[in-house]
């Protein structure tokens, strides 16, 4: 094993030149622990080929990095189908010594996927939401990918609205680890609470102006359509939430008479594309 850690740091600083100008030619090509690995066009996907064999396509694919995990070396990598809708899904390139090349995943997840690792395993997960629990993954050389028991959503008892002026959210899905304002979604939301969380965990973004925390997220695959905007006002520890349904007109809560003159220019200009 520790014979292979120089080669390996040298490979990993090459790979990582590599990678520069992979995102704009979208190939890649080196020799890895003796054998070639490509990433070359194939019509309107991309192909990672071992040693002239094809193993895996995608929209896009991408070589991210290399490390050694109970001393096997291995490439970690995505897979994408292009778009915004879903995140780059992790797949696993193993060398094993005298055996033939693995590849592992990609992981069946259109969500953000994190990984760490774990004395002789990487685990793989993504996050918990009020609507779904995280799922887990573990990966060995031995075994490969093997499912793990998933984590229900649990927000952070010690995090509530002093703590968001730290002013670390960047989307309105962190809102929901705030457990009073999750728990102030949640009532806001009433009959609709499953709904709106799915569609503030979905895509979106949002940004502090001033004290107050502004977010719009829209349902996977149906921005334009079902959306949300959630306020977050910090001084008066007050949320408004506006929410529109598939097909339907908005939803407000509270009702917007009683917003204040901020917030009113907030939910203006985010309605404006229906009107």
């Amino acid at each position: 094993m520790t014979s292979r850690l120089p080669a390996l740091a040298a490979l990993a600083l090459a790979a990582i030149v590599a990678a520069a100008p992979l995102a704009a030619a979208t190939e890649f090509q080196m020799t890895l622990f003796g054998h070639a690995v490509a990433i070359v066009k194939a019509g309107d996907e991309e192909s990672l080929e071992i040693d002239g064999r094809s193993v895996l396509k995608d929209y896009y694919l991408f070589v991210d990095e290399v490390r050694l995990v109970g001393g096997v070396p291995v490439v970690l990598g995505s897979a994408s189908a292009g778009g915004n809708a879903c995140d780059g899904a992790p797949f696993v390139l193993s060398f094993p010594d005298g055996a033939a090349p693995r590849i592992d995943g990609p992981i069946d997840s259109c969500v953000s996927v994190s990984m760490e690792e774990d004395g002789d395993s990487l685990v793989f997960s993504t996050r918990s939401t009020p609507n779904e629990p995280g799922e887990r993954w573990s990966w060995t050389a031995e075994g490969g990918l093997k499912s793990l028991d998933a984590v229900a959503f649990q927000p952070d008892a010690a995090k509530g609205w002093a703590e968001l002026r730290d002013r670390t959210a960047t989307h309105p899905g962190d809102l929901f680890d705030y457990a009073d304002i999750g728990g102030e979604i949640a009532r806001l939301a009433g009959d609709d609470q499953r709904l709106v969380n799915d569609i503030l965990m979905g895509v979106g973004s949002g940004a502090f102006k001033g004290d107050y925390f502004v977010g719009t997220a829209c349902s996977r695959h149906m921005c334009m359509d079902q959306e949300a905007l959630v306020i977050a006002d910090i001084p008066s520890r007050t949320v408004y939430l506006a929410w529109k349904p598939s097909g339907q007109k908005i939803r407000v809560n509270p009702p917007v008479k009683t917003w204040p003159e901020k917030a009113k220019a907030e939910i203006r200009a985010w309605a404006a594309k229906w009107n």
